[in-house]
């Protein structure tokens, strides 16, 4: 049954559903109440399997047991950092913040790429907010450097990309597609164009539509959400300071999330507006990308889901697709004429969730919606987020991916930690002791310990190629050794090639009386043609063929073939039990989704 067709029948079908957690994942969860989660290690007899998943877990050195405990806002994370009371978290604390958790004694914060951009909503069933033009006006007057260094450049980038993609990860999409993924700038002088050539105009300071109503917006965000509440105030105060009385209004975070967004009860809100590191993971967002605009824009929902195209170019040329019973005339995109059309959002997510990367039809799908998304401006795009993790330096040492080597050399390591996980809610504590990544102080985790002693290529070259590293690398080794001050063992590959040559000569004779002629033809590099004319009674043609067969086969073992000991003291491997207290800034269960996200 199509996604939509489920949804919808579990709503209008299904009433009550308790059932316990048990997901496609190695914990199930223990514990749901007002204080938080708890997810409970399976016993030994169901672990097993999942231990050949995950080879390299470091679940045996932490409580099999996690509790997760719920927060109100970033500050009240910290006061349970500074209590004691918590081991790891990803808090989107400030700069200032930030320095307080590092000056704690035990405590240490590492800031890696969050692959999310932050940026306006904008509900286009509002007049005038419905006009495109309008919002694209709103594009060229903020300035985003302005916006990020208001929370801290540190921790957020300038973003100019309406489309749902991260800056640093637009050389991965093919040509075709990057094409239409096309930034405003910040212009002032265009946004005053644009409302002009609409009939706008401005008075005492502010503008007006042509009807003589104010230009006003405001914008709501989620209560104590600091980041996002921060750079929110600083735009709005730019949107007011050109002349649009804009406001930004903090609510309930379980009121934004379970209301506010979902029955698009807003004319402006701010939310996360990409969450896919790259083209090759772009279905995450293509999968139901409506939750950012909730019911204001969304496949689905009649009255949301069709709405004025135009390529960027300035034209309009249709997007049919076959025919499917989701897309039963096959049409994305329709046009009244060559400069004007329409796009189905329905048919655009019945078409794109039938493919993969790679694929040309799911190239197509996302130009389709680029292209629409440069048009139509759904969303004003404000930064790129960058996300700090606070963590207690007696459960987990990362510091190790973060040498000059390995971070420069391979991001694939840094990108397992930050992946959201298909089997439940609430990646980063499982990501600590799942991937083999980390291991309390004083513990060399297995990844690190398998990439010194060779073992990651020499045994689970799939897991080694997962990471990112497929090919061993004797600097790689040499950087982890050195940091765990450890031996390492360099690898070597050795390739063995058996070559196989068959020939076959074929030689006809047939009388003739006037010439001689020899061919030789060797299909692997030449060919040789001699003609000889003689006075003999007969002539004898011979036409000799050598073919030549090559077959190669290459077989690559890759083999440890040495010890190299760095001189200096190794460090115990004594385990460390204990319980990880993870906090996940949550105000209420309807925002555990939207979180994720975040």
């Amino acid at each position: 049954m199509p996604r939509i067709r489920c949804l919808k029948f579990g709503q209008n079908n299904i009433t009550r559903f308790n059932a316990p957690y048990w997901a496609l994942s190695p914990w199930y969860n223990s514990y749901f109440g007002p204080t938080g989660l708890s997810f409970t290690l399976l016993p030994p007899n169901l672990l097993e399997a999942w231990e050949q998943v995950f080879p390299f877990n470091a679940w045996m050195y932490y409580n099999p047991t996690i509790r997760e405990i719920g927060t109100t806002s970033n500050t009240q994370t910290l006061e349970y950092i500074l209590a004691g009371e918590i081991d790891y978290t990803g808090a989107v604390l400030s700069e200032a913040q930030i320095g307080i958790v590092n000056k704690t004694p035990g405590w240490s914060t590492l800031t890696i790429p969050a692959y999310n951009t932050i940026g306006f909503v904008i509900n286009p069933h509002y007049y005038p907010w419905d006009i495109p033009q309008v919002r694209e006006a709103l594009c060229y007057v903020i300035n985003r450097t302005e916006v990020a260094a208001s929370w801290g450049l540190s921790l957020a980038r300038p973003d100019y990309y309406p489309q749902p993609i991260v800056p640093e990860t637009i050389a991965t999409f093919p040509p075709d597609v990057r094409q239409f993924i096309i930034p405003c700038s910040y212009d002032p002088a265009k946004a005053v164009q644009i409302l002009q050539s609409l009939g706008f105009y401005k008075k005492g300071g502010y503008w007006y539509t042509p009807n003589g109503t104010q230009l006003s917006l405001t914008v709501i965000a989620p209560a104590g959400w600091t980041d996002w509440d921060t750079m929110a105030q600083d735009a709005v105060e730019q949107l007011d300071a050109f002349g649009i009385n804009a406001k930004l209004l903090t609510i309930d975070v379980g009121t934004f999330w379970s209301v506010v967004l979902p029955n698009a009860e807003y004319e402006a809100l701010i939310n996360g507006i990409a969450n896919a590191p790259s083209y090759s993971t772009m279905w995450i967002w293509t999968n139901w990308p409506w939750w950012e605009e909730g019911r204001a824009i969304s496949a689905g929902v009649s009255g949301s889901d069709v709405w004025p195209f135009q390529w960027p170019n300035g034209t309009c040329s249709p997007v049919i697709v076959p025919t499917t019973p989701n897309i039963p005339n096959g049409t994305i995109v329709w046009c009244v004429n060559s400069t004007f059309g329409y796009i189905n959002l329905t048919n655009w997510q019945s078409f794109v969730i039938q493919y993969s990367p790679g694929k040309p039809e799911y190239d197509l799908a996302l130009e389709v919606i680029f292209a629409w998304m440069h048009y139509f401006v759904p969303i004003v795009p404000l930064y790129d987020k960058y996300w700090p993790f606070e963590y207690s330096t007696s459960i987990m040492d990362p510091g190790w991916l973060f040498q000059g080597y390995v971070y420069d050399n391979y991001p694939g390591l840094l990108a397992v930690f930050l992946e959201y996980q298909p089997w439940g809610y609430g990646n980063q504590p499982f990501s600590v002791n799942t991937w083999g990544l980390f291991a309390p102080k004083g513990i060399v985790p297995p990844v690190a310990q398998a990439i010194a002693n060779g073992s990651i290529w020499t045994k689970y070259p799939q897991y080694a190629a997962f990471l990112g590293i497929p090919t061993p690398d004797p600097m790689l080794q040499e950087a982890v050794a050195s940091y765990f001050h450890i031996p390492y063992t360099p690898v070597t590959t050795t390739i063995t090639t058996t070559t196989t040559t068959t020939t076959t000569t074929t030689s006809t004779t047939t009388p003739v009386t006037t010439t001689s002629t020899t061919t030789t033809t060797t299909t692997t590099t030449t060919t040789t043609t001699t003609a000889i004319t003689t006075t003999a009674v007969s002539t004898v043609t011979t036409i000799a063929t050598m073919t030549s067969t090559v077959t190669s086969t290459t077989t690559s073992t890759t083999t440890a073939v040495s010890t190299v000991t760095v001189t200096k003291t190794v460090i115990s491997t004594a385990l460390i039990a204990g319980i990880i207290i993870i906090v996940i800034v949550i105000a209420a269960v309807a925002a555990l989704i939207a979180l994720r996200r975040r």
